[in-house]
């Protein structure tokens, strides 16, 4: 069964719902400067949760770039094991192993 579209359809339904029962409640939002008049209480609430995605996907994008940088990556040693790579060093005239 396709459970993602049978929730988004559930969810858009619960949706349609609350802007459905809350048609007639109004409310004024003033700005200080401007006053919005009967303003549904849906639509305030539908703008408020956009605002607030618009405001996260920002720091949601720069932590998973920091994650995702932060994170050491493992040289390979194209099919040698530790024991056969640290053959390949070879000995300076100090007497230590370099590569």
């Amino acid at each position: 069964m396709p459970w993602k579209l049978i929730v988004f359809l559930v969810a858009l339904g619960l949706v349609v719902a609350f802007a459905g029962f809350n048609l007639g409640h109004t409310s004024d939002i003033s700005f200080g400067f401007y006053t919005f008049a009967e303003v549904p209480i849906f639509i305030s609430v539908f703008v408020g949760f956009f605002v607030g995605c618009l405001i996260t996907l920002p720091i949601a994008a720069t932590s998973r770039f920091r994650a995702k940088h932060r994170t050491p990556k493992i040289k390979k040693s194209h099919g040698k094991n530790n024991t056969e790579a640290t053959d390949d060093f070879i000995e300076s005239d100090t007497g230590h192993n370099v590569p």
